[in-house]
């Protein structure tokens, strides 16, 4: 028992360890009487914990012997719970909330009584309610509720023995007023009971007295422990002073063995410093012997590149895997012809083990024992270089496009003609004349010039790819069936062409022309790649990938048609093949076999696709080209039919051209009269807003790019603030770019391509000029 709660002094002679309690109270009496206060303080704080859980365990067993009542008295059994949940039980929760309030300290003794004796009636109107013979089962609980109070609870004998012997006479009171028992039933019980309680009493005498007897022992403990303390203070007190006249005489050596102590550790923390840094540059940072190439101190990177015993070796053969000296430590830039340092001398260089590029500093320091040692620094620069090819590559694509652009829209104005003047003199030629199939073939001329056109847009990333559902395997048959093929084959006869397509490959979204473009240009490079003959095989195939492809591009995870273009040839050596789809870069003679731009165009397709490509080349063996394109699961569109001209007709409405080229301006104003609108042209779009002001048109056809004046969409700006709701359609020879989707914002119409078709422009005009229900010009029926 803690007896530091409630410190008393009381002077005990030591000869006297006998303590004096009351025979019948248990009370400390005489000399002892001042531990009494502190002794039923520090009994209640110990046992305050268990006595809580001593009424949760009672309320516990009380409420689940309930459950025998049920059993063994149904019909009393209302009566018994009444006894068990709504008298006893409340007593004890009532006691376990008040146990938690501050008054409960001078009444926890009382109510200790208190339990007894209402678990003892409790049982004793069990035994009055039930019958006989069995209704005596409670009476053991009677004898289980007084042992309860004697020994469980930590009650006080004094309080325990007056509610024992209150329970026992009440439970005598019963046996002779209320059951009606025999005298014999009446001593035999009451002489039981009398002596179970008795040796209750005797128990709980026994357990206060040896806590008392405890707590005093552990009072004189603590007086003797206090005396103890005292004599060890002034022994400390003798040290201490005698003590100081040795420090004294110690100070000056303990000084000087701190100061020692104080270098040492400057010196580890330095160097502890030291590593740390180097080990947490990411670069590979080790020392060297100038005479032997042995490495004397590496950094964790170095370690973690080359291995973690590689301190001792020499460094041609970490480094450059060789087992003899290779000259790349560069000696004798670092060392003058005293043998004297110089300054730092700087390379780059790919590592032979890793594959990896470097940017190597390396110079002579002077080690720890004094010699002269290199300390080399290899930054891995693999990243930076891998960017700097693709940043030119970017440079020489945006170079080409550039040039490819400005070249596609002086080519579109020229075929404008090409294509637009043969439409319109088919028109009113009969299909019987020999003139026809002439005049046709240069209308298809044309065609096929703009689709080149569009090949150089699709170099310059400027031209997007149609987005049509399409066949991989059809666009694969049509290239083997052309006449592009066929004069292949003329020119490299030793070539064999073979193809393996199955016949569940998915669809693609994409567009043929391109598509068929990049296959003629792979299949036209790998024939060129095969001098002495060989074999060209084009096969396709589902493939998904459920992890990345890391090959000549990341493929990531998906599911992909697989267009493959493989040949036997010569191959591509790894220098070349990293460099392939550059422009202009190309091992042929320009002119005679390619302008250099093939490849690059494949390149620019596959991503205008969003697809990816895998290149590898084996030299002697061969190479192959891996094409993956999205799959869609859309069906195939339907071929376009041929519109009559009749559902296009105009009906004499009034149409202003704006194109800053004659030739655009004129060949549009012939096919607009042909389709019975009325036309007006003007070079810009300046001339434009001026027209508009003097006279109102039905609608206008603008050219996206003129130059010098405002482009398309500045002029429909200008023209809206004029005439608000003005009509118009949008023409270029480029895509649809974000000013052609601004002006279809502003309220522009369709936006068609150049070179002019007429079924092109015909269609489009009818569907804007119909567009606006409530403000059409014309009615669609009357048309043509």
């Amino acid at each position: 028992m803690n007896f530091t709660q409630n410190k008393v002094d009381v002077a005990i002679p030591y000869s006297r360890l006998r303590v004096s309690l009351n025979p019948v109270t248990l009370v400390f009496t005489g000399d002892h009487q001042p531990l009494e206060k502190p002794f039923r303080a520090a009994y209640f704080a110990n046992s305050l914990d268990h006595v809580r859980r001593c009424k949760l365990y009672a309320i516990l067993f009380f409420s689940i012997f309930g459950i025998l009542d049920a059993y063994v008295f149904p019909d009393q059994k209302f009566e018994l719970w009444f006894i068990r949940y709504l008298l006893v039980c409340p007593v004890f929760v009532a006691g376990l909330i008040f146990s938690y309030t501050r008054i409960y300290q001078r009444l926890w003794q009382p109510i200790n009584a208190l339990y007894i004796i209402a678990t003892g009636f409790a049982y004793v109107a069990m035994v009055v309610i039930t019958p006989t013979p069995e209704s005596f089962f409670y009476g053991v609980g009677t004898i289980f509720c007084v042992f309860f109070g004697y020994t469980f609870i930590h009650a006080r004998f004094i309080t325990a023995s007056i509610a024992g012997l209150l329970v026992i006479a009440g439970y005598q009171a019963a046996l002779i007023l209320l059951l009606d028992a025999s005298a014999v039933v009446q001593l035999i019980s009451g002489a039981h009971f009398f002596g179970i309680n008795c040796l209750g009493m005797l128990i709980c005498y026994s357990i206060e007295t040896q806590q008392r007897k405890s707590f005093y022992l552990n009072y004189l403990l603590n007086k003797e422990k206090e005396k103890t303390e005292d004599i060890n203070r002034n022994l400390e007190k003798r040290v201490e002073e005698r003590t100081e006249a040795l420090q004294q005489i110690n100070q000056d050596l303990n000084r000087e063995i701190l100061e020692r102590k104080q270098a040492e550790q400057r010196v580890r923390s330095s160097h502890e410093q030291l590593e740390s840094i180097i080990d947490s540059i990411d670069a590979n940072i080790f020392v060297t012997d100038i005479k032997t190439s042995g490495i004397l101190l590496a950094n964790r990177h170095m370690k973690q590149t080359f291995g973690e015993d590689i301190v001792g070796q020499p460094c041609y053969a970490v480094v450059q895997g060789r087992d003899q000296s290779c000259g790349r430590c560069k000696n004798q830039f670092l060392l003058n012809e005293d043998g004297n340092s110089t300054e730092h001398h700087s390379w780059e260089e790919k590592n032979p083990i890793n594959g990896r590029w470097y940017i190597v500093y390396a110079r002579a320091i002077v080690w720890e024992d004094g010699r002269l040692v290199q300390l080399q620094i290899s930054t891995d620069i693999t990243a930076m270089k891998e960017m700097e090819a693709r940043l030119q590559r970017a440079s020489k694509m945006e170079a080409i496009g550039t040039l490819a652009g400005g070249v596609a829209h002086d080519l579109n104005n020229i075929l404008s003609g090409l294509v637009g003047y043969p439409e319109l003199l088919l028109m009113d030629m009969p299909k019987d004349s020999e003139l026809y199939v002439i005049i046709d073939t240069i209308k298809k001329s044309g065609e096929k010039a703009a689709a080149i056109v569009q090949d150089l847009l699709t170099l310059a990333r400027r031209g997007v790819a149609v987005t049509d559902v399409i066949q991989p395997n059809r666009i694969v048959r049509d290239y083997l069936g052309s006449p592009e093929l066929a004069r292949l084959k003329s020119v490299h006869p030793q070539v064999v062409i073979c193809s393996a397509l199955p016949t569940a490959v998915f669809n693609i979204v994409g567009s043929t022309v391109h598509l068929g473009k990049s296959i003629m240009n792979l299949v036209t490079n790998a024939a060129e790649a095969m001098p002495h003959g060989g074999e060209v095989s084009l096969s396709t195939e589902n493939c998904y990938l459920d992890r990345p492809l890391h090959g000549f591009e990341t493929v990531p995870e998906g599911e992909y048609v697989r267009l493959r273009v493989a040949d036997t040839g010569i191959g591509i050596a790894a220098q070349d093949l990293e460099r392939i789809f550059e422009p202009f870069y190309t091992k042929k003679k320009m002119g005679r076999s390619g302008t250099g731009l093939g490849m690059a165009v494949v390149w620019g397709t596959v991503k205008d696709h969003g697809g990816y490509i895998d290149a590898r080349s084996i030299e002697g063996q061969g190479t192959i080209f891996d094409l993956y394109f999205p799959i869609t699961r859309k069906s195939l569109e339907t071929e376009d039919t041929v519109v009559p001209i009749e559902q296009y007709m105009g009906n004499k409405e009034m149409v202003l051209v704006v194109d800053d080229i004659k030739e655009q301006r004129d060949l549009a104003s012939f096919m607009l009269k042909r389709l019975n609108y009325r036309v007006a042209t003007v070079a810009s779009g300046a001339d434009a807003i001026d027209y508009i002001r003097k006279q109102p048109v039905d609608i206008l056809i603008l050219d996206m790019i003129m130059d010098p004046d405002m482009d398309g969409l500045e002029t429909y700006r200008q023209i809206l603030r004029v005439v608000p709701g003005q009509k118009a359609i949008i023409a270029s020879g480029f895509s649809e770019s974000e000013r052609v989707l601004e002006a279809q914002q502003l309220g522009a119409g369709p936006y068609i391509r150049k070179p002019y078709r007429m079924e092109q422009i015909g269609l489009a005009l009818k569907e804007q000029m119909l567009s606006d229900p409530t403000g059409k010009l014309f009615d669609a029926s009357s048309s043509g």
